[in-house]
Parts: structure tokens; C-alpha cells; sequence
């Protein structure tokens, strides 16, 4: 059975999301993003050398962050997780920016695996 360490999630993260769409006269405006919830994660990196390769190309760096299963957060539900939404670690006003590009379960109802790729501003 496939069970996460508490130990192994030392990453306080936030999880953000766009706000309500508001109307500037002429169109619909995406609001701004929030904070939705604040998580502990593990962070791993993508692997050795694919993460030099992709630096020489790309100004990103993927990663994935994993957290503890959990209701709010399920993506097969509408108001869970989502590609829409955006992580912010450190978990701060000035930390950095990751875009999810993935969502993945790990194990059942055990962890979520979430793929990023940081934001370069």
C-alpha cells in the first residue's frame, strides 16, 4: 500500500485561482488570481540532466509537487484543482510563480501529483 510521509512534506505551498470575471464596458475581464489553499508538499525536480537540457532551450523548469489527498482539492471533482490554477512557493508574496500543466493521482485517495512549470516574470 502507497502512503506518504508526513516528513517528506516540507514545502508549505499556495494554491491560487483566478477570481470572478468582471466587466470592463466593452468586455469580460479575468479577475485576478487569489489565494484558494495553503498546502504542505514534497517538490521534486525532473530528473538530472533533462532539467539542463530543457534550461539550455526554454527559460522554464518543470517540476512536480506532491501533496496529501484530500477533498477540496480532488481534481475529479468541479470545484477542485485544476490547469486553471497556479502555485506560488514559497508560500509568500514574492515567491515563485509555477503554472500546473498536469494532475495526476497518486495512489488511491493517498496523494495528488501535480506538474508545473515555473513561471519566468
Amino acid at each position: 500500500m502507497i502512503k506518504l510521509d508526513a516528513r517528506e512534506l516540507d514545502r508549505l505551498i499556495h494554491i491560487e485561482r483566478l477570481g470572478e470575471a468582471q466587466h470592463d464596458g466593452v468586455q469580460n475581464v479575468p479577475g485576478a488570481y487569489t489565494f484558494w489553499r495553503k498546502r504542505y508538499a514534497k517538490y521534486i525536480g525532473s530528473p538530472g540532466g533533462e532539467r539542463y537540457a530543457n534550461a539550455e532551450t526554454a527559460a522554464s523548469a518543470p517540476g512536480l509537487f506532491r501533496v496529501r489527498w484530500d477533498v477540496a482539492l480532488d481534481p475529479e471533482t468541479p470545484t477542485g484543482i485544476s490547469t486553471k490554477d497556479r502555485i506560488r512557493h514559497p508560500a509568500k508574496d514574492d515567491g515563485t510563480l509555477y503554472e500546473i500543466v498536469s494532475i495526476q493521482p497518486y495512489g488511491r485517495r493517498v496523494g495528488i501529483d501535480i506538474g508545473v512549470v515555473r513561471v519566468v516574470r
